[in-house]
């Protein structure tokens, strides 16, 4: 057996012994992706390590991921369940997930064709997890957008005297202006919102977690977010993550079958306004302590400043179509 690593040795070459004495198959190989997330080869088949932040949360997603499968939701992994306690070492707590063999060509949003299949596969999701809201209801937390977006621009207005200087004046006021208006805007909107129809929310609808497998099926993975909500939400998300891709364009934001209903709701409209991706990146920036890495920082300021007159073309229309 051997192991693949970047990092502590002592502490993968003690992982891999575990997994040794834990897992039915040989280990043959340990390879780390990323932070606590590692590959696992075995004679028999190939597994994902990955650490939780506590056991709760890793049950919860096993249970979580046994209920989709139960529904009908097939486009996801399955934890493996151990007889006895899960991996620990160090007090990190890991659990282990079947591994899903991606094609050579990565999922990306840049394809309409693959924008299209997520969205279809989103839909699937929510049709299954709409009947587990009720099992879920006193187990995974309720997602309110106004809380979230209410600490994130708080949080965003305190780093600004640090990122305020990489930002031009102009676009800041813009910024500021859009954020405010959104904010009081999504307040008028809270009980709306509570009577939208709830699902489970995926809660991270980034391009990496979709995987187009070699099979040509299209899986869904990473639960770590999940949590009670209208599905609008998960959509919402989703918009503003392609948006940049589309050119801020509404019309083809209008294409999208199954993004056409929420575009007649003020809610969704409103939350298109809001710009969460920069406040995200100014954020966690700051947060990582990464200001005075000028690539890190030079990425986040062409983010701000990319497409700016077309996001700000969009981002009137939706205040006019909100009037």
């Amino acid at each position: 057996m051997k192991f693949n690593n970047r990092g502590d040795d002592n502490s993968v070459y003690r992982l891999l012994s575990l997994l040794q004495t834990r897992l039915p198959y040989q280990v043959k190989e340990l390879k780390r992706i990323r932070k606590q997330v590692y590959l696992v080869i075995t004679d028999y088949n190939w597994l994902i390590l990955k650490e939780f932040p506590s056991y709760k949360k890793l049950k919860i997603q096993e249970a979580f991921t046994n209920s989709l499968h139960y529904e009908g939701f097939q486009a996801t992994y399955r934890f493996f369940s151990f007889d006895q306690d899960p991996i620990i070492i160090d007090n990190r707590i890991y659990g282990c997930i079947e591994y899903i063999p991606g094609s050579l060509k990565p999922f990306s949003y840049g394809e309409k064709e693959s924008r299209q299949a997520a969205l279809a596969l989103l839909e699937q999701y929510y049709e299954c997890t709409e009947k587990l809201v009720d099992a879920y209801r006193y187990v995974l937390p309720h997602f309110n957008i106004y809380e979230k977006w209410t600490e994130r621009s708080k949080q965003f207005k305190a780093n600004l005297p640090v990122a305020a200087p990489f930002i031009k004046k102009e676009l800041l006021q813009e910024l500021t202006s859009w954020i405010d208006w959104t904010l009081y805007q999504l307040e008028k909107e809270k009980a709306n919102l509570a009577n939208e129809k709830k699902v489970i929310l995926h809660g991270d609808v980034a391009h990496h977690n979709f995987i187009r497998g070699i099979n040509g099926h299209l899986y869904l993975i990473d639960f770590d977010l999940i949590s009670i909500g209208p599905r609008s939400m998960d959509y919402l998300q989703f918009a503003n993550r392609i948006l940049p891709i589309i050119g801020w364009s509404h019309s083809q934001l209008q294409k999208m079958n199954l993004l056409q209903p929420f575009l007649h709701e003020r809610s969704f409209l409103i939350g298109l306004a809001f710009p969460t991706d920069i406040l995200r990146e100014w954020n966690r920036l700051i947060r990582q302590n990464k200001m005075e890495n000028d690539l890190a920082r030079e990425h986040v300021v062409e983010l701000t400043e990319q497409q700016f007159s077309k996001r700000r073309k969009f981002v009137y229309k939706m205040m006019k179509l909100t009037d």
